[in-house]
Formats: structure tokens, C-alpha cells, sequence
């Protein structure tokens, strides 16, 4: 089934629209996924719903079309694009066909004109995920492959000096020269046969082939393995949500179900890549032992001033520690051994993370006697040992806890508050807003877009778009039956702008139109 998105700033004709798409739907693989009157309104919820098919007018307010294909484009690959308009302008047209738009279509749209283009549209989604057929082209490209992972192969392990690195890569014509790097692991189910191989390899290539900032490579039959690259640390890190997003949203429709993408840490210098591998893969291995979150991210494991809402201990050690007192470390110490009764997998993977958010927080002191304390702790294979060693571990995390305990943690860095809660109190303050979108909350919360919308969706189960709507059609039924306020009122009133687009909202979600609810839940 393909998702479809409608912008359009003119209501009757979004409505006519929507109606049209519903009906096609019965008999066509298509979901109406979502609408909005404006670009810029679009491309927030389009961050959240990912749709593989935009149906946008060109001439809107804030945010024309064009402008928000472009973006979407670049975000999301797989979009396809298809443009509506009351214009027959050569120039619309012409950047129509730059942004590779499907189609351009002049309102008024009759109904066989539209069911043509969403059926062309369905049969190059199809295509898309075809395998391309010419043994030639295979064997260019399974060359062209052997060179990427060899490549990375030799990245990710050290076996590469930093001249051949230089090398190596210029030949993948990409450039490493003076970028930061963040290693991106996720799961392979892609070695039964060469034909499932080849039809999986040409859609990566499609979605990321093209993108000079990334290098990947899935003919391991362990992972796919990409390694992404950028100058700036925010950039490169809403690059990996984006493409973690990618890979579980776009693979969802095929074999790999269970499909998990792990996102490393953000490194500056070539030889701290495979450091950053090793952890990667270290997280990777701990879905299904501790996690059920399909991405899982460094930067939401080690956290500053923050504890994940995706850790799978949910431990907060810096409030612990700052509520221990100096009688009370053996009991603490003790506690942070592991669960009786737990696996001696998961309890040894307890003192791995207990280590590492330890270290994390005895980093963030200045520099001086605590630095031998972290002499077993700037590599995770010793790591890992430690935590393997029960004598070995208590020691070492008896000098970090009276090192931290003596040094008075910084009150700042124990009033945690948590991302997802603070979140969910600006939607509920602001949820009747029709400006609200997902990047005003992100933005609310000091992260990306795509960072948010990652640890949003995994955290609570439902998407950002999800949420906001119950909020406010558990709104709706409460004026409903407590008001006599006119149904175009109360649309307004929790956020919506078109009373029709609510009625469907409301329909879809309760089984019944706002009238047939208020009649069936008033008192008499």
C-alpha cells in the first residue's frame, strides 16, 4: 500500500481532492495519509507520516510547491512527486520537470485524469522495488560493491593508513578530507540467493546511491554498513535519524520485518572509525536481549544532562549518586552488579552501560587526578572485559563513585528532565494551536526533526501526528457533548481550520461523524 499526502491551500478543492483519493482507495494500494494547507505545515507532518506519494499545488503561502519538493526530495528519495495547478505557466512547468515531478496536472482535476497519473505513479513505485534485469549492469554493480565494502571493511577495522583511506575513496569518488563521520549498522536478511542479493542492492542504490555524503555496502550477510560524512556535527547527525528513518520505513514491505539500524557515535578523526564501529555493533547486538526499538542511537544511550527515553535500564546514575551518601556506596555498588536472577548475558551488558555512563559523567569533570580512572575505559574491547570481570568491574566503578560522589556532581547535571515528557507537556499546552507541527515541538525540545520523531514514535508507540490528533479529538468529544458550539467552532477551536477535513479525522478515528457521536453521547 502507498501512503499519499495532499497540500493544498484551497479547502473545497483539498476536499475534493480527498474524496477522489478515498475512493480510489477501495480499489487502488492507496492510504490518504494526511493533508495541510501550506508547505511549510506539509513538510513538518510529511517528517513524521512519510508518505510515497505527494499530491501538492504550486502557487501557497510560507512555502510554495516547488520549494517543498525540493526538500522533500532531498529528504525523503522515494517520493514520488505529482504537481497540480490552476496555472498553465511554462516556467512552473519547467521546474516541475527539474524536481523529476511525475506529473503536472491543471485544476480542474477531473476524476479519470487523476486515477491515470496515480496509476502511472503506482507502477513506478512497483518498478522501483524491481530488480534491474541486465547481467551486465549486475556485474558493474556488484563490482562497483565489492570496492565499497572492501573499503569500509578497511576503515572499520584500522587496516587502512590514512593515504589509502584517501585513495580508496576518492575511486568511490567521495571525499573524507576533513569531515566528521558517523558509523550507521543495521541488520541483513539478504544472503538466501544472489537474485534476492541484487533486487535488494539496486533499491539501496536507488534511495542513496546518489548522495556523495554517504558510503555503503550491504554484501556482507551480517549488516548493511554505511558510513556517512559532513562537516557539521547537527547535520550529520539528522543525516543518520533520516536515514535510520529510511531504511525501517522503506524495507517495512519486505522480507526483513525485524530489520534494526544501529546509529554510532559521531567521531572527527579517521582513526577513532573503528572505535565507533565496534560500538555500533555492540548496540546493534543488544536488540532483543534489551531493547524492541528498531533504531537505537549513541547519542540517545549517552545523553548529557538527559537519560534516554530509549536506555534500556532507565537509569539515571547521576541521581543516584547525588542521593548517596558516603555510608551508603557499598549498597550501591552492590546494586549496580546487575538484576539477581537476570541472564548472565543481560546482567554482564548492566555493567557495560553502568561503565559507560560512568565514564560519561567522570568526562565531563576538568581534566586532572581523575584521568587514570579512565585508562581501561578509551577502548571497548577492555571495556567489555571489565564488565565481564566481576572483581575487576567493582573496583573500578568503587574509585569512579567516590571520585563523583567527592566531587559534588554539579546540580545541572542532575535535574534530568526528560525529552519526551517535556514534549508531551508543549503538546497538551499547545495542541489547540493549528501552527503546531512536529519541528515546533523538536525545536521546543532542542533537537533536529528527525532526531525527535525517532525517540518520539519508539518511546510511545505512535507517531507524533498520531498523538497530536488524539489530543485533540479527545477535545473534540468533550465539547461536543459538554457544548452546543456549531461543529466548524469546535474544529477551530482544537486546531483544525477546515471543519470538513475534522469530520473525516474524527469518522475514521471514532466510527461515527461528530453529529451521530454528540447525539449518541448527550443526555437527554
Amino acid at each position: 500500500m502507498y501512503k499519499v499526502f495532499i497540500v493544498e491551500d484551497e479547502h473545497l478543492i483539498r476536499d475534493s481532492l480527498r474524496n477522489q483519493l478515498l475512493s480510489l482507495a477501495e480499489t487502488h494500494p492507496l492510504i490518504f495519509s494526511g493533508e495541510a494547507s501550506d508547505g511549510e505545515m506539509a513538510l513538518a507532518s510529511i517528517m513524521d507520516v512519510k508518505p510515497d506519494i505527494l499530491l501538492t499545488d504550486i502557487r501557497m503561502p510560507f512555502m510554495d510547491g516547488l520549494s517543498l519538493a525540493k526538500e522533500v526530495r532531498k529528504i525523503f528519495p522515494w517520493i514520488r512527486i505529482i504537481f497540480i495547478s490552476g496555472f498553465d505557466d511554462f516556467e512552473y512547468a519547467r521546474t516541475a520537470i527539474q524536481v523529476q515531478a511525475d506529473a503536472y496536472l491543471l485544476k480542474p482535476i477531473r476524476d479519470t485524469e487523476l486515477t491515470q497519473t496515480l496509476e502511472a505513479v503506482i507502477a513506478v513505485l512497483d518498478k522501483q522495488k524491481e530488480p534491474i534485469t541486465d547481467r551486465d549492469t549486475h556485474a558493474d554493480n556488484f563490482i562497483f560493491e565489492l570496492k565499497k565494502n572492501h573499503f569500509l571493511n578497511g576503515i572499520f577495522s584500522g587496516g587502512l593508513s590514512v593515504p589509502e583511506v584517501l585513495q580508496e575513496s576518492a575511486a568511490l569518488k567521495r571525499s573524507v578530507v576533513g569531515k566528521k563521520t558517523c558509523v550507521v549498522l543495521a541488520t541483513n536478511h539478504y544472503d538466501k540467493n544472489f537474485d534476492d542479493y541484487f533486487r535488494f542492492s539496486d533499491y539501496l542504490h536507488f534511495l542513496f546511491g546518489a548522495d556523495e555524503s554517504i558510503i555503503f555496502s550491504s554484501i556482507s550477510s551480517r549488516f548493511i554498513k554505511f558510513l556517512l560524512m559532513d562537516s557539521d556535527m547537527d547535520r550529520l547527525l539528522e543525516k543518520s535519524y533520516q536515514l535510520a528513518q529510511t531504511l525501517v520505513h522503506e524495507l517495512k514491505d519486505e522480507e526483513a520485518e525485524d530489520l534494526i539500524v544501529s546509529i554510532g557515535p559521531i567521531v572527527e578523526r579517521l582513526s577513532e572509525i573503528p572505535q565507533a564501529y565496534r560500538y555500533t555493533q555492540n548496540m546493534l547486538q543488544t536488540y532483543g536481549v534489551l531493547r524492541t526499538e528498531r533504531i537505537i542511537s549513541y547519542e540517545d544511550d549517552i545523553k548529557d544532562g538527559e537519560v534516554s527515553p530509549t536506555n534500556p535500564f532507565k537509569l539515571d546514575l547521576a541521581q543516584k549518586i547525588a542521593q548517596t551518601e558516603a555510608d551508603e556506596l557499598e549498597e550501591l555498588v552492590l546494586e549496580l552488579q546487575g538484576t539477581p536472577g537476570d541472564t548472565e548475558e543481560r546482567n554482564r551488558l548492566f555493567r557495560f552501560f553502568v561503565l559507560t555512563e560512568l565514564g560519561n559523567l567522570v568526562q565531563k569533570k576538568k581534566p586532572g587526578s581523575e584521568q587514570p580512572l579512565l585508562e581501561k575505559m578509551n577502548d571497548l574491547d577492555q571495556l567489555a572485559a571489565v564488565a565481564a570481570d566481576a572483581a575487576e568491574y567493582t573496583q573500578i566503578i568503587e574509585k569512579l563513585l567516590a571520585f563523583l560522589m567527592a566531587a559534588h556532581i554539579n546540580p545541572s547535571m542532575v535535574k534530568y528532565q526528560s525529552v519526551i515528557q517535556k514534549a508531551l507537556g508543549f503538546i497538551k499546552e499547545s495542541f489547540t494551536d493549528p501552527d503546531i507541527s512536529l519541528n515546533v515541538v523538536a525545536d521546543a525540545v532542542n533537537l533536529s526533526p528527525s532526531h525527535f520523531s525517532t525517540i518520539f514514535s519508539q518511546s510511545l508507540g505512535q507517531t507524533f501526528i498520531d498523538f497530536l490528533t488524539e489530543c485533540r479529538l479527545q477535545r473534540a468529544k468533550e465539547l461536543l457533548v459538554g457544548t452546543d458550539d456549531k461543529l466548524s467552532a469546535i474544529a477551530m477551536d482544537i486546531g483544525y481550520n477546515d471543519p470538513n477535513y475534522f469530520s473525516y479525522l474524527f469518522k475514521k478515528r471514532e466510527g461515527q461523524t461528530p453529529k451521530e457521536f454528540r447525539r449518541t453521547h448527550t443526555r437527554a
